[in-house]
């Protein structure tokens, strides 16, 4: 989905007369395996002092509306969502088999290879079917529980398993057991509910249990649930040509293990009615996410307290109104955005989806030519769109922006390494209203063209330099006080002129020495933030411009930059200020 990404006019301006005709981001251009950063955040880690800024007040910037998650997290999980239990000489039992299916309850249906539940209760399934499924239709006021204990259930035309009504589903995965539920390539109409996915159903539903889960969706989606979608345990493989795994209020994962590789969204909730729904909720778990369009994806918040999520392929990383990170380890890669916090409901994300062209699957087309991508849109700035990060290690290597809010972005705590985009369209950092930083550490590299830096109201040092040179994928990034003490360092993997560093040993009123490869920057910090960016201002500092072409000293632009556009008679394009 389009995103919208209000940059300041100067900007645009300074992208225009710097960039010409500039290159988008958004196509495609292969993943980059963050791992080879791994171990240079690692030393990062540890050259970093663990001391944290004491000022770490999420709801630091004025007039900003997010102080926090807006996920009510106490009810997310019942204590019968955790603990996965039943009591098997009291569960039904169900045998699945090409040559005959069986059932010991009159509450469940036998018709050839279609097993129909019509009865509350807890049913243990085992067995095989080439060609069938599990329907689940029940009373709206009772509960089923589907202990998977080995079930291998292909369904040619439809949904392996069905929930077609039921106030909530538990799927159990037996201890130590392995299932598979596939669909055969199409999904045929049996009712009016359009099923497509392999897991549909239509009430709330939660797994659970300590076995593991194969879903093979080759024509359309994993698991879709039309209400809420909960894991608290087991181990998960899914493939899917569509999305991975959509809970339409919610997604609310407390632990577990995935592998999802999505030909859309790997992990999606989409309720654009409730603004206290449409969210994902990671608690806990270990993720392996490959996507071809987000790796997680949310109309309202993303919210990551714990846990290994790793997005080694997505057009972008997290999308959502609101991008949450408090605890965790993450690493992304992106053809686009790593994070991206904007508001997908906003009438001007269409206008903006329109204008920029339409891929076929939502996504922009690329520029050929033209005013080009700004690394973001000219539509309105969002005010609730925020994205904070007050905890855990967050490695973004993406070629759209790095961290892209289109309203606020503030950081009170963690470690957030960015390996931003080769082009001068985005940049490492970017915001639609304001930027704050009170704690965590911070290092984020990329290209001058849209470089920014965090805003006057941080509470914590922040240096921002911007190279005259191309400094080589594989440099070092070394921020050093006056004694010689290395106080960061991280590693870029693609070639960079610009660095945005911040960590809590930067004062007011000392000196710092930062090593971007083999140029060396002596800073002076005059106040807590040093360096405005805006793609010039070599050294830190912003430029003015007063019009016409920007002075480069020697006459000679940076190497990498090109010539700026000549405007027709001389006047700009309508409507650029």
């Amino acid at each position: 989905m389009k995103k919208i990404r209000k940059k300041r006019q100067i900007q645009m301006m300074a992208a225009v007369l710097v960039c010409g005709i500039l290159v988008t981001a958004c196509g495609k251009q292969g993943g980059n395996n963050t791992d080879g950063n791994a171990a240079a955040s690692d030393a990062g880690h540890a050259d970093t002092t663990a001391a944290q800024n004491e000022k770490n007040d999420t709801n630091v910037i004025s007039g900003a509306a997010y102080t926090g998650t807006t996920i009510d997290t106490e009810d997310l999980f019942s204590d019968r969502d955790l603990s996965g239990a039943y009591d098997a000489s009291e569960c039904s039992r169900i045998t699945l088999s090409d040559a005959g299916c069986t059932a010991d309850s009159k509450n469940v249906a036998v018709d050839g290879s279609i097993i129909t539940i019509t009865g509350e209760g807890d049913y243990i399934v085992s067995g095989t079917l080439s060609d069938g499924m599990i329907i689940v239709d029940v009373d709206k006021s009772e509960k089923v529980q589907l202990v998977l204990n080995g079930v291998a259930i292909t369904s040619k035309t439809s949904a392996a398993i069905y929930v077609k009504k039921a106030d909530k589903v538990f799927i159990t995965l037996s201890d130590g057991m392995e299932n598979t539920l596939k669909n055969g390539g199409a999904f045929e109409e049996i009712d009016d509910n359009h099923i497509d996915a392999v897991i549909f159903s239509k009430d709330d539903l939660t797994f659970n249990g300590t076995g593991s889960l194969i879903i093979d969706s080759p024509a359309a989606h994993g698991i879709v649930s039309k209400n809420e979608l909960v894991i608290t345990n087991g181990a998960y493989q899914i493939s899917a040509a569509a999305h991975g795994m959509t809970g339409k209020d919610n997604v609310a994962i407390a632990g577990g293990s995935f592998q999802i590789t999505a030909g859309k969204d790997a992990i999606q909730s989409k309720n654009e009615d409730d603004d206290t729904l449409g969210f994902v909720y990671i608690a806990d778990g270990e993720f392996v996410l490959s996507a071809g369009s987000d790796g997680v994806s949310a109309v309202n918040e993303i919210s990551i307290a714990d846990g290994t999520v790793k997005v080694q392929e997505s057009y972008e990383g997290l999308e959502a109104r609101i991008i949450n990170i408090s605890g965790g380890e993450i690493d992304i890669t992106s053809s686009d955005d790593g994070l991206n916090a904007t508001d997908k409901r906003a009438s001007a994300s269409a206008d903006m989806e329109q204008s920029a062209g339409d891929d076929g699957e939502g996504r922009r087309k690329d520029f050929q030519g033209g005013r080009g991508d700004f690394g973001g849109g000219m539509g309105d700035t969002q005010a609730d769109a925020n994205i904070n990060i007050s905890g855990g290690v967050v490695r973004i290597s993406a070629e759209g922006d790095g961290v892209d809010s289109n309203g606020y972005l503030t950081v009170s705590g963690g470690e957030l390494y960015v390996t931003g985009p080769s082009n001068g369209g985005n940049g490492a950092l970017d915001y639609g209203i304001d930027a704050v930083i009170s704690g965590g550490v911070v290092v984020a590299a990329g290209q001058s063209g849209m470089a920014q830096n965090f805003g006057p109201e941080s509470t914590q040092g922040t240096i921002l330099v911007n190279t005259q040179q191309q400094n080589a994928a594989g440099s070092e990034i070394m921020l050093f006080d006056s004694t010689g003490r290395r106080l960061v360092a991280w590693t870029m993997e693609k070639d960079y002129n610009s660095v945005v560093v911040s960590c809590p040993e930067i004062e007011e009123g000392s000196s710092y020495t930062v090593q971007t490869g083999e140029v060396t920057t002596e800073v002076v910090m005059d106040g807590l933030v040093y360096g405005e960016g805006f793609g010039f201002g070599f050294g830190g500092g912003r430029s003015e411009f007063q019009g016409g072409r920007p002075d480069f000293g020697n006459g000679e632009r940076p190497e990498g930059m090109p010539e700026p556009p000549d405007f027709e008679n001389g006047e700009r394009p309508e409507g650029m200020q």
